[in-house]
């Protein structure tokens, strides 16, 4: 599966730059720089992973990935933020 396919199953939103996931009013996590499209796809795979547990527990409202072309990070909006009405 690719990286947005992945996103995609678990319902995680996708933005292309850190930027965007920052004005989208989430919080980043650190960035991985896989070697490969594999593992890429990969490090895609436990960063979302963990954030559904960390959704399921309730620490998180909305889980997204970054999908940049050197890299992959995750971001979250925590349970106790407040979103800005769009």
């Amino acid at each position: 599966m690719t990286p947005k396919e992945i996103a995609t199953q678990y319902e995680a939103k996708v933005f292309e730059s850190l930027d965007a996931a920052r004005s989208a009013g989430f919080v980043l996590m650190d960035a991985v720089s896989p070697r490969n499209v594999w593992n890429k796809a990969s490090a895609t795979s436990a960063i979302v992973l963990d954030l559904v547990r960390r959704k399921a527990a309730g620490e998180v409202t909305e889980i997204g990935i970054v999908i940049e072309p050197w890299s992959v990070a995750g971001c979250f909006v925590p349970a106790d933020a407040i979103m800005p009405a769009a």
